[in-house]
């Protein structure tokens, strides 16, 4: 696992603990007033009908107070609640299950998958009174309350893990393009550097491989202009101006003598530093493409530059990398930073970089402007 996937997952772990432990906070207070309210409520109304008992069994006749009492209470039948008097022995109970609970006592209690609030009391007549009150509602509120609280901090921590991943997937993918491509020259610049210690060479052998040290340096400091490049093009604050295309050419011919260059668009309204690092790009892909004694146009009409080559052409799955490659993984070491730098140069102008077959079998690359800020 990299570097930057192991910062991810801790990331997203410390922000789903931390959004989790704000959504508790948010939702406890809720919950503790929902079930205060509920079990305030009940204490009222138990102490009200315990009060009509009370008052009712002292009215009844001498010898009457039992079956008075059970009348009063078989009145509530039916309207979820439950009482059970006793004294010694039960006198009177309409409980859905069995409780027990010491006199002064309220709180909740589940039974056979229900929620009931009970409050145990004692009258004043030496009657042990409990008061069990169906809190099926109170129970869902709770379960709605909860599970709001859950769904709202998962969407939003999924939220927060897919923009944390797409934001170090951004910041590593430069790096990342960067490490592949100088482990390359880097493993070979040592090779020779520990054959130039520890072998014995020739005058010319060792011309030879600091030669090659030297052609590896030079590649490690383009890429690593080519990564500034590339983060330079993501800027929207690039300062543009006149660029003469003349002048890029020739420079290009200068690096590349192969190249025949063609102007029918003297100015363009750009950076000039990475419209030179784009033109180079694509011509130095072309180059490579090219046999031998091939020329390689570089041509400029009027919105439209272009550049050709002779080669073998690309396949298909090749053509679908270099038209799209943020949707297709890198298909050989060559193809690293240069494909998407020119792209996002093209971007960062107003244009559309696109690569095609030639006529004979080359291939195209074609940069069309389409901000009228730019010609």
């Amino acid at each position: 696992m990299k570097l930057w996937q192991k910062t991810y997952l801790l990331s997203t772990l410390l922000c789903a603990l931390i959004l989790y432990g704000c959504m508790f906070g948010v939702t406890a207070p809720a919950l503790s007033s929902a079930i205060r309210g509920a079990q305030e409520s009940s204490l009222r109304e138990e102490r009200a009908i315990a009060g009509a008992l009370e008052k009712t069994m002292l009215d009844a006749p001498e010898g009457r107070q039992i079956p008075v009492m059970q009348a009063f209470l078989e009145y509530y039948a039916g309207t979820g609640l439950y009482f059970e008097a006793r004294r010694d022995e039960a006198l009177y109970s309409s409980l859905p299950c069995a409780v027990d609970k010491a006199p002064g006592t309220m709180g909740f209690v589940r039974e056979q998958g229900r929620l009931y609030l009970f409050v145990s009391d004692r009258l004043p007549a030496g009657v042990d009174f409990l008061y069990l009150k169906d809190a099926a509602a109170t129970d869902g509120l709770l379960r709605r309350q909860i599970t709001a609280a859950a769904l709202t901090g998962t969407l939003v921590a999924l939220f927060m893990a897919a923009a944390l991943y797409v934001l170090l997937y951004r910041v590593n993918l430069p790096v990342s393009r960067l490490a592949h491509e100088m482990r390359t020259p880097l493993t070979a610049m040592k090779g020779y550097a520990e054959t130039l210690r520890d072998a014995k060479l020739t005058e010319e052998q060792r011309y030879m491989a600091a030669s090659y040290i030297a052609e590896e340096s030079t590649r490690l400091s383009d890429i690593s202009a080519r990564l500034l490049t590339l983060h330079n093009a993501r800027e929207e604050a690039t300062p543009f101006g006149p660029v003469d295309v003349a002048e890029l050419f020739d420079h290009i011919r200068q690096t590349y003598p192969i190249v025949a260059c063609e102007v029918r668009w003297p100015t363009i309204f750009g950076d000039r530093a990475m419209l030179s690092s784009l033109l180079n790009n694509l011509v130095d892909n072309a180059v490579k493409a090219s046999p031998a004694g091939a020329k390689v146009e570089l041509r400029a009409a009027p919105n439209v530059l272009t550049v050709t080559d002779h080669g073998s052409g690309m396949s298909d799955e090749a053509l679908r990398y270099v038209n799209r490659p943020s949707r297709f993984k890198k298909l050989h070491a060559g193809g690293g930073l240069g494909v998407p730098l020119c792209h996002q140069i093209a971007r960062a102008h107003g244009a559309r970089l696109t690569y095609a077959r030639g006529a004979d079998g080359g291939t195209v690359a074609t940069v069309t402007f389409y901000n009228s800020l730019t010609s």
